[in-house]
């Protein structure tokens, strides 16, 4: 009998939270359509403390919410479009960034293949030094 009764309260006492969870996130989104940029910042930072609290499920419902007050429905698709581009700039930075790294470290092995074995020439009918830009 008292297990019964232990088990209801926690039942009730779980769905008491989780709907006071879903109460407390809708007034904290609310709540950040008109304030401040200051005002923003820190109920944000409430909003993300309420977050850690909740399951999986409802953070992502929590987060969904968040992400459709906030944005108007033409600011979503240059939101995504910003991003995309950001990622591309940042692939091709990175593209650039391995190809020079892989360039210096050529001209580093081929000087130093070059000062150790000073005898060695290249052939001038060949293929040029390429080696320290020569």
């Amino acid at each position: 009998m008292k297990t019964l009764r232990l088990s209801a309260t926690l039942m009730l006492l779980g769905s008491l939270t989780l709907g006071m969870a879903e109460v407390s996130v809708d007034a904290q989104i609310g709540a950040m359509k008109g304030a401040s940029a200051q005002d923003r910042v820190r109920l944000m930072n409430e909003f993300k403390t309420t977050l850690s609290t909740l399951s999986q499920e409802e953070r992502e419902t929590a987060i969904e919410k968040l992400r459709s007050s906030m944005a108007t429905d033409g600011e979503q698709p240059k939101v995504r479009e910003r991003v995309r581009e950001r990622a591309r700039i940042n692939q091709m930075d990175e593209t650039r960034e391995r190809q020079e790294n892989q360039r210096m470290n050529q001209n580093q092995v081929g000087s130093q293949f070059m000062q150790q074995n000073p005898g060695i020439t290249p052939d001038p009918s060949g293929t040029p030094n390429r080696f320290m830009n020569k």
